[in-house]
């Protein structure tokens, strides 16, 4: 494991696009995560009511909802994660490229090693992002939440290791279309493409199957935003606000990173490389 990771570095470590790339996926997380806040400290310093502001902030950034408020933000559809996966789609796909998937192989890796490496990599990407979620999550909940105990923060702590989920499924299915298609630019015009076409159709299929379909399923598992305050403010309003993680959803996200990395297994295992 340790060797195979060392290898990916060699990989990556000079390549300057990977950086800027990341980079660039952390610039837009934190703005997006701590802009929200002084977005709204701005709106209250120019409005005439702004401690209702202030309240909305409060509420939003309160210990244990933030956790599944900036989990839910970050992992939207089509938003800051798609250049985690342009990265790993740019990073395979420069394996088949620049040939040194075929250079790995006949200096003695097996096929079965080239996949792991690479899910290797695309599981620190997921973990570097759940890691910043986290931190940004703490730091603004410290900062913004009145009750700031052991048991407020843990609260809803669970909404991180699902956030984990959703983007090492969404990465593992960026891996494998990198794979499948093998040049950088086809490859992520289908990535892109196929946030627009999975809507179309589900517009073809009964309700009851759209939230199998990939991208639902791997944007399923934190599927709202919420705050306990408003359900117990508000319990005449009607609006439907996730409450926990499902075990279901949960599970047909974890089947698709799965039946994903199967096919990339016998793809790369038949392939003439």
């Amino acid at each position: 494991m340790i060797r195979l990771l060392k290898i990916e570095w060699e990989k990556v470590r000079s390549y300057r696009a990977f950086w800027v790339m990341t980079g660039l996926y952390l610039f837009m997380l934190f703005s997006v995560i701590f802009g929200l806040p002084a977005f709204l400290d701005y709106l209250a310093s120019h409005a005439g009511n702004d401690e209702t502001l202030k309240a909305v902030k409060s509420i939003v950034f309160n210990f244990p909802d933030i956790w599944q408020n900036i989990a839910y933000v970050a992992g939207m559809r089509g938003f800051i994660k798609i250049i985690l996966a342009i990265i790993v789609v740019i990073f395979i796909s420069n394996e088949f490229t620049l040939l040194t998937i075929r250079t790995n192989i006949l200096n003695g890796m097996s096929r079965t090693e080239f996949l792991i490496a690479k899910l290797e990599f695309v599981f620190l990407l997921a973990l570097l992002s759940t890691f910043i979620v986290f931190l940004s999550g703490l730091y603004l909940g410290l900062n913004n939440s009145p009750v700031t105990n052991l048991s407020a923060i843990l609260g809803k702590i669970q909404f991180l290791p699902a956030y984990f989920l959703e983007v090492f499924t969404y990465l593992i299915f960026a891996l494998l279309i990198g794979t499948l298609v093998k040049k950088t630019g086809f490859s992520v015009i289908l990535l892109l493409l196929y946030i627009i076409i999975e809507p179309i159709i589900q517009n073809y299929l009964p309700d009851s199957f759209h939230k199998y379909l990939p991208l639902n399923a791997m944007n399923g598992v934190i599927w709202s935003g919420n705050t306990s305050y408003l359900q117990i403010k508000t319990p005449e309003i009607n609006i439907s606000l996730q409450q926990y993680i499902s075990w279901g959803d949960a599970g047909i996200c974890f089947s698709y990173a799965v039946l994903f990395t199967v096919i990339l297994y016998f793809y790369l295992k038949r392939k003439d490389l």
